[in-house]
Parts: C-alpha cells; sequence; structure tokens
C-alpha cells in the first residue's frame, strides 16, 4: 500500500529538489567560475610581473654596462692617475665594487656571473690592447628591486644558467625546500626574451622570463598566501553566500511551513471533528498577511457550514423530540378519543336498543327522556368531531366563518345548556349594555362550549362556575372562573399548545384530548377575539375580549 506523505514532508522534498540542489549546483558553478577566472587573473599578473623585474634588471645591467663603456672611452684621455680616477668612480656611483684596467681579450661587452664570489663582471672596450672590467655590487640590484617592488606579495628569485640563486626579494637561499621545489618545475629548455608560465599547482602558477646578456633567467612565485587570499578566500565567500542564502530559505520556509500546516492542521480538526458528529466545532485560523486567501475562504464557508449542519441538527433534534411528544399525544389522543367517543356512543348504541326492543312496554315519558339522552350524546359526539375536523384550519390559517351580529346572552346561555351543566354549579351574570356581538355563531358556540366544559371538568368541590359578560370600554368581556389551585406562570401560556395538559390532581381524574384550549385560541384570534388566562390561589379565569372584526358580507377568512 502506498505511504502517502504529509504536507511539510513534500515541501522539504520539493524545497530539496526546486531550491537545495539547483543551490548547491549554481554554487558550485560560480565556484569554479570564480577560480578558473582568479587562476588565470594570477597567471597573466605573474606573467607581467616576470616581465617588469626582468625589463627592469635589462635595463639597470645595461646602464651600468653604458656608464662602464663611457669610462672605458674617457680614459685614454686622461692625463691623471688613472687608477686614482677610477677610485673616484666607484666612490661617487657606488655601482661597482672594483674596476680594473686588463689586456683585451673576446670577454668584451659580455656579463659573467661568478657563483663563488656572487659577483657580476661588467667588461669594456678601452683600446685594441686594452679592457675595462667592473666587479659589480649585486646588493645594488637587490635594492634596486626591492625599492620597485615594495607591495608585492610574489617571490621573486633571479637565477643564473646553473640555477643558483643570484639575488630575490626574499631572504631565501639555494638550500631551501621551496626554491629547490621551483628549480625542479622550472623547464630545462626555456624560451628567449619570452615569459612563460609553468608549474605544477594550477593555483599557484609559476613564471619565468629569460634574460641573455647575462644568461640569467627571472622567475615569480605565486605563494600560498596569495592564493589563499584570492582564490580561496573568495570561494570561502562564494560558499558562504550560498550556504547563507540557502539557510534563509531553509528558515523562512521552514516557518511558512510551520505557520501552513498549523492552519492545515486546523482544517483537519474541524473536519475530523464534524466527522465524529462535533457540530459546534469551529475553525481558527492564524490570519495575517501570509494567509492564503483559499484557506481563509474554505474556513469560513466551513464554519458557516459547520453552523448550518448545527443548526439544522438542532431542530432535527427538536424535531425528533417533539415527534416523540407527539407520539405520545397521539397514543393519548388515540386512547382519550376512544375513551371519549366509547362514552357518548355506548349511551347512544344503549338507549337506542331499549327503545327498539319489542318485548317491553316503554312510556311516552321514558321515551322522550332516552331520545333527549340520545341527541346530547350525538351532539357531543359531533362537537369532538368537530374539534378534530377544524385543527388543520387553524394550523393552516384558512378558517373560514359566515359573520352576523348574535346576542352574547343567548350565546352564552345555549352554550351552558349543550354543556349540561346543573343549574346549582353555575352563576351567570350579564350586564343590560351589552352590545350586540358580529361574529360566526357555530365557530363561537365551539369555543364558548370549549371553555364550559373545561370549566365543570376542572372545577374543584364542586364550587360554583362563574360566568359574567359585561361591557368594558366599548368592548364586550366575557370570563369564565372555575376554582382551581394556581397554575405557575411559566406553565399558563404553554396550555394554548395542542395537546398539553397540566399533571395535577384534578387532570389525572379526568381525561381529555388537550385541544381545548388550542382551538379557543386558533378561532378566537381569527375572529379578533382575544382570549386571556389568569390564575391565582382562588381559581382559574379564561378572559374573552371582543373587539370589532372587519366585517365582510358572508365570508370571512
Amino acid at each position: 500500500m502506498i505511504k502517502r506523505l504529509r504536507i511539510y514532508q513534500q515541501i522539504i522534498i520539493v524545497l530539496i529538489i526546486a531550491v537545495l540542489i539547483p543551490s548547491i549546483t549554481i554554487g558550485f558553478i560560480i565556484t569554479n567560475v570564480s577560480q578558473h577566472t582568479v587562476r588565470k587573473e594570477l597567471e597573466y599578473s605573474a606573467l607581467l610581473l616576470t616581465e617588469y623585474v626582468g625589463d627592469n634588471i635589462e635595463s639597470y645591467l645595461s646602464d651600468t654596462q653604458e656608464k662602464l663603456s663611457q669610462i672605458a672611452h674617457a680614459l685614454p684621455y686622461l692625463n691623471t692617475d688613472k687608477k686614482k680616477y677610477l677610485n673616484e668612480i666607484i666612490s661617487d656611483y657606488g655601482e661597482f665594487k672594483e674596476i680594473e684596467v686588463i689586456p683585451s681579450n673576446k670577454k668584451i661587452g659580455t656579463m659573467i656571473f661568478e657563483p663563488e664570489s656572487g659577483d657580476l663582471k661588467i667588461y669594456a672596450d678601452i683600446n685594441s690592447s686594452q679592457a675595462l672590467v667592473g666587479t659589480l655590487n649585486i646588493e645594488n640590484l637587490e635594492s634596486v628591486l626591492r625599492s620597485k617592488l615594495k607591495q608585492e606579495q610574489r617571490e621573486i628569485y633571479v637565477l643564473d644558467t646553473d640555477n643558483t640563486l643570484i639575488t630575490s626579494n626574499t631572504n631565501k637561499t639555494n638550500n631551501d625546500v621551496e626554491l629547490k621545489d621551483i628549480i625542479k618545475q622550472l623547464p630545462a629548455w626555456k624560451t628567449s626574451d619570452k615569459t612563460r608560465v609553468f608549474g605544477d599547482i594550477k593555483n599557484q602558477p609559476l613564471a619565468y622570463y629569460t634574460i641573455e646578456n647575462p644568461n640569467w633567467c627571472v622567475v615569480v612565485n605565486t605563494t600560498k598566501q596569495i592564493t589563499k587570499n584570492t582564490i580561496n578566500i573568495a570561494r570561502f565567500r562564494i560558499i558562504l553566500a550560498i550556504s547563507l542564502s540557502g539557510l534563509f530559505i531553509l528558515i523562512v520556509v521552514s516557518l511558512y511551513t510551520i505557520y501552513l500546516y498549523t492552519n492545515m492542521r486546523q482544517l483537519i480538526k474541524g473536519v475530523t471533528a464534524i466527522s465524529k458528529g462535533n457540530y459546534d466545532r469551529k475553525i481558527h485560523l492564524i490570519k495575517n498577511i501570509f494567509t492564503p486567501h483559499e484557506l481563509v475562504f474554505f474556513a469560513k464557508e466551513f464554519n458557516f457550514m459547520a453552523k448550518k449542519i448545527s443548526q439544522s441538527y438542532q431542530e432535527l433534534s427538536e424535531k425528533n423530540i417533539e415527534l416523540q411528544r407527539l407520539d405520545g399525544f397521539r397514543t393519548n389522543l388515540i386512547s382519550t378519543t376512544s375513551h371519549e367517543f366509547r362514552t357518548p356512543l355506548t349511551n347512544i348504541v344503549g338507549y337506542s336498543s331499549r327503545l327498539l326492543r319489542q318485548d317491553i312496554q316503554i312510556d311516552e315519558a321514558t321515551r322522550i327522556k332516552s331520545l333527549k339522552i340520545i341527541k346530547e350524546q350525538a351532539q357531543r359526539l359531533s362537537r369532538m368531531v368537530e374539534d378534530l375536523l377544524i385543527i388543520p384550519d387553524i394550523e393552516s390559517y384558512s378558517l373560514q366563518f359566515n359573520m352576523a351580529e348574535e346576542n352574547l346572552a343567548e350565546l352564552l346561555e345555549a352554550a351552558i345548556f349543550q354543556s349540561n351543566f346543573k343549574e346549582k354549579n353555575i352563576q351567570l351574570s350579564v350586564d343590560e349594555n351589552i352590545k350586540p356581538i358580529y361574529v360566526d355563531k357555530d365557530r363561537l358556540m365551539q369555543v364558548l362550549v370549549n371553555l364550559c366544559d373545561n370549566a365543570i371538568k376542572y372545577n374543584r368541590n364542586d364550587e360554583p362556575i362563574l360566568i359574567s359578560a359585561q361591557n368594558i370600554e366599548g368592548k364586550n368581556v366575557v370570563k369564565i372562573f372555575n376554582s382551581h389551585e394556581k397554575i405557575d406562570s411559566d406553565k399558563i401560556n404553554k396550555l394554548f399548545e395542542k395537546f398539553v395538559r397540566l399533571d395535577t390532581e384534578l387532570t389525572r381524574t379526568t381525561r381529555g384530548t388537550g385541544l381545548g384550549l388550542f382551538i379557543v385560541k386558533g378561532i378566537a384570534n381569527a375572529m379578533n377575539i382575544d382570549v386571556r388566562l389568569e390564575s391565582d390561589e382562588k381559581g382559574f379565569t379564561v378572559t374573552l375580549i371582543f373587539n370589532e372584526p372587519e366585517r365582510k358580507n358572508a365570508l370571512y377568512r
């Protein structure tokens, strides 16, 4: 199975491939190019220096030769002591250690170095039989070289044909190991009047320049210190610069990777939390100018999605609880409704069967009484069916009314009669200034009968139920009071909800659907009637306030 790399691992690999390897390659190329360039510069400068030193030696020796020739040319014309004159020349010029007159020979015009004494002999003709030989002071030549090469760091050697050291700008002798190594590398055959580069070490080039008279060779050595100060230091600086650049890139990329990976981890944790059912989890990014727009957008959309999912889940949970409650209410409604229906149906079936019997004689009073009971139970069934059928219209706000002016007092008496109140349990009072009301008679009767049924059903200790109708500030107000224990204020308004019944001693002993006040509230609101519930230590009061509704011809929605 292929192992998937993490983001930071992929970034490290990309960094190595795209940055580090090219940087190292470029650094290697730059270092080699720089080294090659500096090496060429060292070789070129060594050649120039060698030629410069050779030219200066030749010029110095040529001048010295010319001076000796002038002395030799003037010597025959002197009437003074020639030896004294030559001594004065030696003293005045200081270039010669000794000047002698010798017989003429084939060495005229040549320069001969004598390694044993370390002297350079220069010859000049006086006449056909005599010549001058001047012994040159080599220390003067060294002084000339050092004065002109004060700042030069290279080692300069002047060698004769036997590779014997004549002079140098250093304190080295023929026995020095480094000089011996240079002599070993010096080509056996050297071109004349030309400079050449030689040597085994590329970064320490050697150069030579040949002088014909005398037969000398000027050698310039590039020391290790010069190589260090040029090639090695340049190489070190290039490598250091590239290393620091690479380190800086690594630090910046590492910090950015850590920062980016931290935000990515937040996204991953958020997705993981959602997958495990934690819908309240939100993504909190570290936001600044370097935060990618895509991450901010993703986090924003994710939080919005999580919020929606949380809301939907909460709503679903509430709906589930509601469904569980409704399922309980449905079971209770079926049980209650079946019980509520069973009683009137039993009475209807029983009294109907009694009237249909042929084996007994039923007097007129008994027959009328039985028919009244059948009618009352049928009306009771009709009211319960009407309550059940009106619920969808209330919920969809599609109630329809046939509005007309009605007498409130008559409607209250009819409601009391349909509710089977016993006269001893009812006290009805109606003010004389009660105005006619504009309502749907059947729907208002449904409201009043429901309220009267509740009043008698939940009345405590058979105490009187008080029903009053008054005109208060121009509005008809009906109040229905029954004795009941006090209901908490936070529970009263819940009585208007479907299937809600209080868990009290009275409700445990009476059966009901829990739809009465829901139906009352729905019908009353549709006809612009305010319904208020109040409870205190004395009992429970329902107040109906009849506002003036908008009048329409026949249909009122």
